[in-house]
């Protein structure tokens, strides 16, 4: 009888361990998660959420890679909160600690080459034309 009782609590631990989530994450200019299911296949197209340390709002919505992987670059150090789910009820709700990335906060303001081109023969334009208005007026 215990033995019967027994069964369904051995057959419940399997399941709850099929439906178990891992992760690995890399930071750097970028932070790769790489999920994966209890069984160690990829977590592939599956649906994620990214959230910025605080905010209720995702900073990133999507779905994982073949290979289960989902990046981000991150505008802010701290712990970002990631969200995986499948339909069939497996997923995770996990922190990554992420540095972030000073060069996201404020883009660089540059001419670039034809920019500089176009100011550099303004100036030429300029300089010529009050120099020919100078010349007038002397003669």
């Amino acid at each position: 009888m215990r033995a019967l009782l027994a069964l369904p609590a051995v057959l419940l631990a399997g399941t709850l361990h099929a439906h178990a989530l891992s992760h690995t994450a890399q930071s750097g200019s970028a932070v790769i998660v790489e999920l994966r299911y209890g069984d160690g296949s990829p977590f592939s197209y599956e649906s994620a959420e990214v959230y910025r340390p605080g905010e209720a709002v995702p900073f990133l919505a999507g779905r994982t890679d073949a290979n289960g992987r989902l990046a981000f670059v991150p505008d802010r150090a701290g712990d970002w909160r990631v969200r995986a789910f499948s339909e069939d009820g497996h997923g995770g709700d996990f922190t990554v600690p992420a540095a972030g990335d000073p060069g996201t906060a404020a883009p660089a303001a540059g001419l670039g080459t034809v920019g500089g081109l176009a100011v550099g023969l303004s100036i030429l334009f300029g300089l010529f034309g009050l120099w020919s208005l100078f010349l007038r007026k002397k003669s």
